[in-house]
């Protein structure tokens, strides 16, 4: 095999080290099943392709794309961002990844099999406007159900000393009025609505009873 000696500045000798060792890490993730080539060999075959586009160069600069896109995505929320998919409720959010992914496998000119990559990447990191917004007010909406909460509580409690001039009906009906309400605003689950509804009813019901026995008899 012929000998070519080739001199070189002390700063391209390094670049050229570097590029060799960015093949060798991402070597594997290439798909080659041989051993990686030496530094000789790789520098021998940029010298023979030289003006030409290796295969290999070609790979690594798709891995540096993908790589760069990753970095772009996980590095989002420490800044506050996120990638948000913001189609219509309940819209599957998968084909829109692979569209995306698609759209950028064709900008930067990578090989088709970064599609797949993308939008699994894509996929994972994904959120909903509604999960976006609820973390950036997850302080807000903490005090919000606080409050309707407490709202709630405080009407339970006025209606409960009013029921003899209200009428149990009429004191149940304002009570389970107002907890369908926080069900609806996803405050109570309706596990906990029924048994506090029930409760209360129970407690009308009793105290109405009382105040009947009480008149007919003249008891205080």
């Amino acid at each position: 095999m012929a000998v070519i000696n080739v001199v070189v500045n002390e700063v391209d000798q390094q670049r050229l080290e570097q590029a060799h060792a960015e093949l060798l890490a991402a070597w594997p993730l290439l798909g080659h099943a041989t051993a990686p080539p030496t530094f000789a060999q790789w520098l021998g075959s940029r010298l023979v392709l030289a003006g030409e586009r290796p295969q290999d160069s070609h790979s690594l600069g798709d891995m540096r794309v993908f790589n760069a896109v990753e970095r772009l995505i996980t590095i989002l929320p420490s800044h506050g961002f996120h990638l948000a998919h913001t189609g219509a409720p309940g819209t599957d959010a998968g084909p829109a990844a692979e569209a995306l992914a698609g759209a950028l496998v064709k900008d930067f000119h990578l090989q088709p099999l970064y599609i797949r990559r993308l939008q699994e990447l894509f996929s994972h990191y994904l959120k909903t406007a509604r999960e976006i917004a609820d973390t950036a007010q997850v302080g807000i909406t903490n005090r919000a159900y606080g409050a309707l909460t407490e709202a709630h509580r405080l009407l339970t409690v006025r209606t409960s000393a009013a029921i003899a001039r209200l009428g149990p009906d009429k004191a149940i009906g304002r009570v389970e009025g107002a907890t369908a309400m926080l069900v609806t605003l996803e405050v109570m689950d309706r596990s906990t609505a029924r048994k506090r509804t029930s409760s209360f009813s129970a407690q009308a019901r009793a105290q109405q009873k009382k105040s009947w026995v009480g008149k007919i008899f003249r008891q205080p």
